[in-house]
């Protein structure tokens, strides 16, 4: 995961040309009306061809400058609700635009407008560029499972185009944030960062691409750089805010959230942060009361839906389960009546998880994988990533009640989505669900192999402590165990895991136990954690 939420940045015309690229020689940038911008920018008209950058193909200026606008909110200034209006007036100015309806589809949360965008940037796909074909594919590619020729494109675009800045770094957040491929992200990134040491969007996401891959410790500095190049604005401060919490510093966190929150008291990414952070910190009344505030910033309806799951979710890290599954139904209904699948599924999977009777975790994971195969309009590549999901957990449930036949039957429809799927996510579900059943089978060495194809994963690591312990590596399993303790974010699986982990720690005999700092120092995280546009991930 992955929804992303969307929230409010900003930044100074003083800092677009070194952000998004300078106008063209000899032209004066104008003001139009603010329309739906940030206050803080100011619009520009459309920039002439470059030739070191990919085409952009429409007879409308008005459709180039609003995508251009759309680009430099959504992947620059990661202000996404606004970069999104710019996008959806892009393709208003002109219908034929066919990048424009692709990049709309890839931007949007609501399942119906990407389906519909993405359909008419294939029926379009005529009136592009040759290299834009190439982008679209790759775009589209992302949501529709084909995974293997989106990445083929993409890789032939950034070797066409290697002085790209822009389209290097969204590649670049896809790789970290959609397929977990952190050190790949991060190689796009420092080849993007040795041309253009200035590049500040760059600066952020090499940040993210660092901690959640499990070099934490190369973040920080990245984000001095960043909130040295931008210091009155607000992402820089919630960036920081975020790295900090990885690494399971909470004072910081807060101190960095309020700061973003001080120089944009709209900033909602901001206010979810100190939600979270509470959250993290177990003081779940006063995290549900934060994330109420934030529903209250934002009128996108899946993003509200996604900030009402983070406030289920508290009900359940205070352990009251009985709460806890009333208001995650409630969630899943009211997700139902709206069309969210995703949300739909993930409020059941959580329900599965902190189900304290097994076969009632089961019959949960069954609402959840029904909930994929009814009438929704979902793209085929979200839809095979949750059904992995709800597989993993479902064995994982299984391995830790010793139903054998259970994970075996997880198993086989994943074998099947392997044989055909290249996605990351899918590939590290399978793995992990390889590694349950051998576990079950008392083939532990076996199953180690298998489970460290999925390192980041909270439930795998469990697995994983589990079955290097009793392979005789009991060392190696008090690693696995403190890897997982030192996770820090807030996905459903670090809610359910990673407190055990954290007390199975503290109550290990003292010649056998880890520093606290030990299991903070290289957090594992995963992008699904944490959106590189400021936002919880599914």
């Amino acid at each position: 995961m992955k929804t992303t939420s969307s929230f409010e940045r900003a930044l100074m015309i003083i800092l677009l040309a070194g952000i998004a690229g300078a106008p063209a020689s000899g032209q004066t940038p104008k003001t139009p009306p603010v329309k739906h911008a940030s206050s803080y920018v100011a619009g520009r008209d459309a920039s002439p061809v470059k030739r070191d950058v990919i085409p952009v193909t429409t007879k409308s200026a008005e459709a180039r400058r609003d995508y251009e606008m759309g680009m430099l909110h959504y992947e620059d200034l990661l202000l996404t609700d606004e970069g999104l209006e710019f996008f959806r007036d892009a393709v208003k100015a002109d219908p034929h635009f066919a990048l424009g309806h692709a990049m709309l589809a890839f931007a949007t949360l609501d399942p119906v407008e990407a389906h519909r965008h993405r359909a008419l940037s294939r029926q379009l796909i005529a009136n592009a560029s040759p290299d834009e074909r190439l982008q679209i594919r790759w775009l589209n590619g992302t949501k529709d499972g084909q995974i293997v020729p989106g990445i083929a494109a993409m890789n032939d675009l950034l070797a066409k185009y290697p002085d790209d800045k822009q389209f290097a770094n969204t590649v670049a957040a896809w790789l970290c944030s959609g397929e977990q491929a952190y050190d790949r992200g991060a190689e796009v990134l420092e080849r993007l960062l040795a041309k253009d040491p200035g590049y500040a969007p760059a600066m952020n996401n090499i940040a993210y691409c660092y901690a959640l891959g499990g070099r934490a410790n190369l973040s920080p500095p990245w984000m001095d750089r960043y909130v040295a190049a931008m210091p009155d604005q607000p992402n820089p401060q919630d960036s920081y805010a975020e790295i900090s919490r990885m690494m399971g510093n909470f004072p910081a966190a807060l101190e960095h959230f309020r700061a973003a929150l001080k120089i944009s008291p709209t900033f909602t990414s901001s206010q979810v942060g100190i939600a979270t952070t509470y959250a993290l910190m177990g003081e779940e009344e006063r995290a549900r009361a934060e994330y109420l505030k934030a529903e209250e910033m934002t009128k996108d309806a899946p993003t509200i839906m996604n900030y009402r799951l983070l406030w289920a979710m508290t009900y359940f890290r205070e352990n009251k389960i009985a709460e806890g599954r009333k208001a995650h139904a409630e969630i899943a209904e009211a997700a139902q009546k709206q069309g969210f699948a995703l949300q739909q599924a993930e409020a059941h999977r959580a329900m599965a998880l902190f189900n304290p009777d097994v076969k009632g975790a089961f019959r949960d994971l069954d609402a959840a994988r029904a909930v994929l195969f009814e009438k929704h309009v979902l793209s085929s590549g979200d839809r095979d990533t949750e059904l992995a999901t709800i597989l993993q957990t479902r064995a994982y449930i299984a391995a830790n009640a010793g139903e054998r036949e259970v994970a075996e039957a997880a198993l086989a429809p994943l074998n099947a989505m392997a044989r055909t799927s290249r996605s990351n996510l899918i590939q590290q579900s399978y793995h992990s669900v390889i590694g349950a059943t051998l576990l079950l089978e008392g083939m532990y060495a076996d199953a180690v192999s298998e489970l460290q194809y999925d390192p980041r994963n909270p439930l795998s690591l469990q697995l994983l402590a589990e079955a290097e312990t009793k392979a005789g590596e009991s060392a190696a399993g008090r690693d696995a165990l403190a890897r997982l303790a030192g996770i820090y974010d807030e996905r459903i699986e670090t809610a359910y895991a990673a407190p055990k982990a954290r007390a199975k720690l503290n109550n290990a005999p003292a010649r056998n136990r880890q520093p606290a700092a030990e299991s903070k120092s290289a957090p594992v995280v995963a992008a699904r954690a944490t959106g590189f546009r400021g936002g919880p991930l599914n």
